[in-house]
Parts: C-alpha cells; structure tokens; sequence
C-alpha cells in the first residue's frame, strides 16, 4: 500500500483532553482498550488492543483551547498531499484552523473547518499505515458526520477526498433520512 492509497481514509484517532488519566480509565474501562506509551515521545499516549495501536490521546493544545476548543476527538483523514489539501479545503470554503505542520517521524498534519463547522485533520504519513483498512477488533469502525446541510457536506467532502454518496435509510419523522457516504 502506498501513501497515494490513503486520500480519503481514517487513518488515525486522537483524543484531546484536559484530563489524561481520567480519559485513561474511562476509555480502558469501557472500550477494553490497554494505555501504551509511545517510543518516540513518552509524553504522547496511545491506546491499544493487543500492542495495536488505536488512537491516540494528549493534552488538549493550549491554541486549540484559546480558540474554545472543548475536549474532543480528532479524525485524521489521509491525503497524499496535505498542503495541497488544507489550500483546495479554502478555495471550497473551509477554514484552516492549523496550518501544515510537521510531526516529526510521522507525517504532516493540518486541522481544517469544514464549510458547516465540523473539525478534522488532513494527514500525509511518512509512511503508508498497516493493514487493508479493515477494521479490527477494538478499532474505529464507523463515522458520522452531523451537519446543517449535508448535501454541501458531500460536495466538499467528494472534491476534498472523492467519497461519494453510498446509500440512505429511512429513521422516521423525528429524526429524517440518514445519508450515507464512503
């Protein structure tokens, strides 16, 4: 699998939070997941499943927390290009909330505001990541964008990474039709 193969796939999960050990217990206690440590950065913690990585979690950014970030979750989403990503992300209307940014060893990251308000991070690796992209078990397996207008979110979203409407179902008056997209 080459680098080229991630545009458009999850290809990491992190947690930011104001509270390591809290999120350590909670996260181990209820997903099963076991602490890791990460060779290259003893301050960076990841979680596992059976020595796998599966996300990682950190201290919440000091920037992302003057701009009122709350504690969150952060999807990577790969891209062969990420500079050439975060720049076509603004010419289809998003905001790039951390420009391009090296991870030393790893990749290249930037955090992006998608035109509706939803958060993610585009990502080069270095390396292409393991595996088929098949999730296992205690992996992330499923996500779920909520937006105002989903029809936009799946133009930005196609042009951006190529994902294309996959299906929908049917939830009921309350709720409306859910789409689906991959």
């Amino acid at each position: 699998m080459s680098v080229r193969t991630v545009r458009g796939r999850f290809v990491w999960h992190e947690l930011m939070t104001t509270d390591l050990d809290s999120s350590a217990r909670f996260y181990t206690r209820v997903v099963g997941w076991e602490k890791q440590a990460w060779d290259q950065d003893p301050s960076y913690r990841m979680f596992a499943t059976g020595g796998v990585p599966m996300a990682g979690y950190m201290l919440l950014p000091e920037d992302a927390r003057r701009m009122g970030a709350p504690p969150h979750w952060m999807t990577y989403i790969g891209t062969p290009d990420v500079d050439a990503t975060a720049a076509q992300a603004e010419d289809l209307g998003a905001r790039v909330l951390k420009s391009p940014t090296d991870i030393p060893n790893v990749g290249r990251f930037s955090v992006i505001q998608d035109p509706q308000g939803a958060t993610f991070s585009a990502f080069t690796p270095n390396q292409p990541p393991p595996g088929d992209g098949k999730p296992s078990l205690g992996d992330f397996s499923w996500h779920e964008l909520t937006t105002t207008d989903w029809p936009a979110a799946l133009h930005f979203y196609h042009r951006l990474f190529g994902w294309e409407k996959a299906g929908s179902m049917e939830m009921g008056p309350d709720i409306g039709t859910y789409q689906m997209f991959g």
